[in-house]
C-alpha cells in the first residue's frame, strides 16, 4: 500500500508546487559579450589600427630619404709639389673642414618596406591571441553555467551542494578577472 502511495504523494506535490522560475539568461549571448569585454580588457579588440598604422608609417618613411653627414677635419702643413719641368714647389695650407652631405631614396621600399613580414606576425600572434582568450573565457561560462545548474538542483547542505556553490564561485572570479569585473556587475552580484 505504501508502495502506491508514494507515486502518488508526488504527483500532488509537483502539481502543488509551484514550478522553479529564475531569470533566465540566454548563455550564448553573456558568452559573446564576456569574450568582447575580456578581448577589449586584454587589449586585443577585433581592429589591429595599431598593426595597420604601424604598416603606413614604414610606407610613408619609404618617401623620405635617407640622410647622412660625414664631417673630415684635415689639419694645417706643407705640401710639395713636383712641376714637369722639374722644380719642387712647396706650400702651406691651414686646418680645414670638409663636409659632405647624401640623400638616399629607397623607393623600392614603396613596394615592400622590409617591415611586412614582422608586422604580419604581430597580426597573427594578435589573432592567436584573442582565440585563446575567447576560448578561455568560452571555457570558464561553461564551468560557471554547469556549476550554477547543479547549485540550483542540489539541496542546500549537502556536500554536493557546497562542492557545486565552490566551482560556480571559482568559475565567477575567472570570469571576472579576465572582464575586470564586468561579469559579475552583468549579473549583479559580488562572488
Amino acid at each position: 500500500m505504501h508502495a502506491l502511495l508514494l507515486p502518488l504523494v508526488l504527483a500532488a506535490l509537483a502539481v502543488i508546487a509551484p514550478p522553479h522560475t529564475e531569470r533566465v539568461v540566454p548563455l550564448g549571448d553573456l558568452a559573446q559579450q564576456a569574450a568582447r569585454v575580456a578581448l577589449e580588457t586584454a587589449g586585443l579588440d577585433a581592429t589591429d589600427v595599431a598593426i595597420d598604422s604601424l604598416a603606413a608609417r614604414a610606407r610613408t618613411a619609404a618617401l623620405l630619404p635617407d640622410l647622412r653627414f660625414d664631417v673630415k677635419y684635415s689639419s694645417a702643413g706643407m705640401h710639395d709639389y713636383a712641376s714637369t719641368t722639374g722644380t719642387v714647389t712647396s706650400s702651406y695650407f691651414g686646418p680645414s673642414y670638409e663636409v659632405e652631405g647624401m640623400l638616399v631614396f629607397h623607393l623600392d621600399r614603396l613596394a615592400y618596406s622590409g617591415q611586412e613580414a614582422r608586422l604580419e606576425r604581430l597580426r597573427l600572434e594578435r589573432v592567436r591571441a584573442r582565440e585563446i582568450v575567447t576560448q578561455r573565457v568560452i571555457d570558464e561560462m561553461a564551468r560557471w553555467s554547469k556549476a550554477t545548474a547543479e547549485e540550483r538542483d542540489t539541496a542546500d547542505g549537502t556536500e554536493t551542494h557546497a562542492d557545486a556553490v565552490a566551482r560556480r564561485v571559482s568559475a565567477q572570479m575567472a570570469l571576472d578577472v579576465w572582464t575586470g569585473g564586468w561579469f559579475s556587475r552583468r549579473l549583479g552580484q559580488a562572488p
